[in-house]
């Protein structure tokens, strides 16, 4: 198996040093390089590929926020910082986790083992072939690749379905599954009467809807979903057919 290619990113030479440190008791990572600001990040990326990214929040000239927001298809990303208040910017741009400073081995260790799950299965996923989602007019389920088998998701078992890069993740009533699709094709595939797109990342199932308080959704397993401003109106006249809300 390949090693995990890791950038760490930070302007902060200890900090740098501590994250490169405990990648070396992990084994497959390697570090393939280490930058003090964003800017050089995005020239390396520009010709190198990066599977898994060590991004500082709070650094001259660029944040590392405003770094994701400028790559196009930027890699697997953990957020390491002082600072807690970015915990809901982390959530917005998808990343696989938020760690703060100083970083303890043990938590960084769980952060190494979602991300490792991810690319595993993007990996499974690729070399399995594209993904087929299969659906017909009388059907009520979904087939789609995960971990080299072909899953059936019944449409009614779905609660959400979350956009992280590559990949989507089927939000179950007691499960989740992940396989390699874009949320813009799996949109087209689910039906449109039961199914809404409440913002960029994510689709959820109108009927698993409990409860709706100001721009958050309250779903069925107790996840909580945001929903993007100009969607709501369109929400409500799809749930409030008598025109109560």
């Amino acid at each position: 198996m390949p090693p995990i290619t890791c950038l760490i990113v930070d302007d902060e030479s200890l900090a740098q040093d501590l994250i490169e440190n405990h990648l070396s008791k992990i084994p497959n990572m390697q570090v393939v390089g280490k930058f003090h600001t964003a800017v050089e990040c995005i020239g390396f990326l520009a010709s190198n590929h990066v599977d898994l990214l060590f991004l500082d929040v709070e650094m001259p000239d660029l944040t590392g926020i405003e770094l994701l927001k400028a790559l196009k298809n930027p890699p697997l990303t953990i957020l390491i910082t002082a600072y807690s208040e970015y915990a809901l910017d982390s959530y917005e741009y998808n990343v696989v986790d938020y760690l703060l400073k100083p970083v303890r081995f043990d938590r960084f260790v769980k952060a190494i083992a979602k991300a490792n799950n991810l690319l595993n299965v993007d990996t499974r996923s690729e070399t399995s072939g594209t993904i087929e989602v299969a659906k017909s007019d009388n059907q009520d389920y979904i087939f789609v690749k995960s971990n080299y088998k072909a899953v059936k998701i019944p449409f009614s078992d779905i609660v959400y379905v979350e956009s992280a890069q590559k990949y989507v993740k089927f939000h179950l009533a007691n499960e989740s599954v992940m396989s390699l699709m874009s949320l813009t094709s799996l949109e087209e595939v689910l039906p449109g009467n039961d199914f809404f797109r409440s913002q960029k990342s994510f689709i959820v199932n109108l009927n698993e809807i409990k409860e709706i308080s100001g721009n958050q959704l309250l779903m069925s397993n107790g996840d909580k979903i945001s929903m993007s401003k100009n969607s709501k109106p369109a929400l409500l006249d799809r749930i409030d057919k008598s025109k109560l809300l």
